[in-house]
Order: C-alpha cells, then sequence, then structure tokens
C-alpha cells in the first residue's frame, strides 16, 4: 500500500451510510511498510467503506489475500462488492470479519464473480467507533492483476518526505533500481559475513570506477551505493532486507545531497532522514558501529543556498556522534580551496568525486576508521 501521497493510489472511493469516514495512507501503522491503508470513524458511530473498482465479468475466478488489523468499538469486514453494468450493487463478499480490537490477521479467500458482474471493489467496511487498516492486499489469478501492480516498478509520488521509506525509480530504466537492490541483497546473504560497509548514494556507489583504491584501503568491505538514493531510498532498502543476513561491525554513511534539490524540505526534515536511518541499522544490527559522513559541499561558489543548507545538516547530524557506537566526521573542507570553491580535478562536475577525491576521502576517514574497526 505504497502508492499515493495522502491515501494510497487507487482506493479513493468510498461509499458512507451514517457519520464520517477519513480516509487515509497511515506510515505509522503497516504490516509491510511503509504504509497501510486506514479508515476511521470521525463521528460517534460511522457505517462506511473505501473501495478500489476494477473491471470484471461473470464467473471471473481470483485469490484475494492481504492483511487486516482493527481498533476500537467496531465491526470491520473485508469483503469484494460485485456492481451491474449501472453500477447497480450484485453481491457483497465478505473476505474477513474482524470485531472490535484485533491486531494483524491474515487473510486468502477465493472469490468467484456472480453472473451480471461488470465491475467490482474491494472495500475495507467500518461499522462503529474506531479505526481499521489495511495492507498487503493482492489478487492472484487468470486474467487478474495485482490491483495497484507492482509498487516498485511504479514511479514513487513527487513529494517525498525525507524520513518516509520510499523505492527508487530510474524514469528511462524503470525495473534497474529494484534490479540493483536485489543484487545487493543477494550479496549481503552470499557474504553473511561482512566486516564494513558504505552506505549511501552515487558518491558512495562511485568508488567502484576506482578498484585499486578500494582494495587498498577497504579490500573485503561491500558498497551498497545507489546512485539518485535519497534518504527515504536508504531506509526502504534497510527495511526490504538490507541487514537482514549481515551484521557489520561497520558502516560507513554518506547520503542526503540529493534530497538538497527538489524535495523542498528544510535542513531539520532531512536531518531526521539521516537519523532514522541511523536507527533502522541499529534495530537491524545492533553491534553495528556507524560513521556518519557530512555531506560533502556541492557547486563551484561558496555561501550558495545550498552550500548553507549542507551546513545545516551537518551540524545537526553532528548532535548523533556519541563518541562510541556512532560518530559524525565532517570532512568537507578538504575538497575546498582557501576561497571556498571546489577544484575541478577533485569534483570534475562539483559533485561527483574524482580518483583524488576519493584518495581524500580515504586519508580524511582512515584513522576513524581504523579506531572504530579495532574497538
Amino acid at each position: 500500500m505504497t502508492l499515493g501521497d495522502k491515501v494510497p493510489g487507487f482506493w479513493h472511493h468510498r461509499w458512507v451510510e451514517t457519520g464520517k469516514v477519513n480516509v487515509s495512507r497511515d506510515t505509522q501503522v503497516f504490516k509491510e511498510g511503509p504504509a497501510a491503508l486506514r479508515v476511521s470513524s470521525t463521528s460517534d458511530f460511522t457505517k462506511g467503506q473505501t473501495y478500489q473498482l476494477l473491471q470484471g465479468s461473470s464467473g471471473q475466478s481470483f485469490v484475494l489475500s492481504g492483511f487486516v488489523k482493527s481498533k476500537g468499538t467496531v465491526n470491520v469486514n473485508v469483503a469484494v462488492q460485485s456492481f451491474s453494468q449501472k453500477l447497480r450493487p450484485i453481491q457483497f463478499q465478505t473476505v474477513q470479519n474482524l470485531h472490535n480490537s484485533q491486531d494483524w490477521t491474515a487473510f486468502s479467500q477465493d472469490i468467484t464473480l456472480p453472473p451480471n458482474t461488470h465491475q467490482f471493489g474491494i472495500a475495507l467496511f467500518l461499522e462503529g467507533q474506531g479505526q481499521a487498516w489495511l495492507d498487503e492486499v493482492k489478487l492472484a489469478g487468470r486474467d487478474v492483476k495485482n490491483i495497484a501492480g507492482n509498487p516498485s516498478e511504479l514511479p514513487p509520488p513527487k513529494k517525498q518526505d525525507p524520513t518516509v521509506p520510499m523505492h527508487g525509480y530510474f524514469p528511462k530504466y524503470p525495473q534497474a533500481w529494484l534490479k540493483l537492490h536485489q543484487k545487493h541483497l543477494k550479496r549481503a546473504h552470499k557474504r553473511k559475513k561482512v566486516n564494513m560497509v558504505f552506505l549511501g548514494d552515487s558518491i558512495t556507489q562511485g568508488w567502484q570506477k576506482h578498484k585499486k583504491l578500494w582494495q587498498k584501503h577497504y579490500k573485503g568491505a561491500v558498497n551498497f551505493g545507489i546512485g539518485g538514493d535519497r534518504t527515504q531510498q536508504v531506509l526502504w532498502r534497510i527495511e526490504q532486507g538490507l541487514f537482514d543476513q549481515i551484521q557489520p561491525k561497520l558502516v560507513v554513511l554518506n547520503i542526503g545531497v540529493n534530497n538538497l534539490w527538489g524535495d523542498k524540505y528544510g535542513a531539520a526534515r532531512i536531518s531526521a532522514g539521516i537519523e532514522k536511518i541511523v536507527e533502522a541499522i541499529q534495530a537491524k544490527s545492533p553491534q553495528t558501529k556507524i560513521l556518519i559522513i557530512g555531506i560533502l559541499p556541492t557547486g563551484k561558489k561558496p555561501n550558495t543556498p545550498i552550500r548553507r543548507k549542507i551546513q545545516a545538516i551537518n551540524t545537526r547530524s553532528e548532535t548523533l556522534d556519541n563518541g562510541n557506537t556512532i560518530r559524525f566526521l565532517d570532512i568537507g573542507s578538504e575538497f575546498l580551496q582557501a576561497d571556498g570553491q571546489i577544484p575541478r580535478k577533485i569534483m570534475p562536475d562539483y559533485l561527483h568525486l574524482s580518483r583524488k577525491g576519493y584518495q581524500i576521502w580515504a586519508d580524511s576517514m582512515q584513522k576513524h576508521v581504523d579506531q572504530m574497526l579495532a574497538e
């Protein structure tokens, strides 16, 4: 249930008989992150539903599965509502029923649409006072498509919160980002015992272009960088298993520069995204130490709005340093001339590093890496 901004994609239809119903995308309560569909009563007593409308036909069969959760004094139904060609209700088939407060409950049921069906709706019905959640809803069968497609292969919402996990997407190569993530998962599963991980965006991924330099300093380490990633993409990758198979001793984290353009979020929110990444790594791998590399300077000229935003984010990120398991290192000044400009021999496009730039990075953090690995 990841698509959409305020409401998960395709779940905008609703029917209300009594009271008022609020339909929303819940990023705090979900079965399989980053979000679930939520229906809430906003009055003393509510009777209504939200549903997704699909094309159907008489006798069509499929399996409907997913998870549902409830809270409050409520009667909750997951159901399939069949409609005629003129959208007149034909049959309401209950798939799962919950009473009052119940935790996530799995459902799976064979459905055959009745005669005269032209459309059908997958519905989350709520009666009473409280809330209900629906997540991981799938349709399986001949001539039936997953009701929201594969969210990982569809463009994510244009507006993305830096603290909310969201898959990545390359417009010209829709499946490429997910394939990179899966490649990293396979590498982690194959290696299992990994001492050191680099995690980040294209600047981290760029180490792969300088294999001799990498082997000299980080032989045996694993690079989990993906170009274009923002904090929300790294959060998604962690939630989707990046550290489920490995417990590295050290993670070198460099992320946030791509959040500077297009997101229109302030330094505080981007910093919060970096903090959530640290928390997510620790939740998956409690013994792992984390070295946060401050966002590197970008752009030719000094004292630009972006440079000031970087400084603000780094200042906030520095507060995460506890002197032990989490360290913060700002090496940005190592890439600047005395006048604050960036030499092109270090950053040819004033963003990505040359071989000399990566050598500066390696030299600037070597003692910190050695110390954290030795402790």
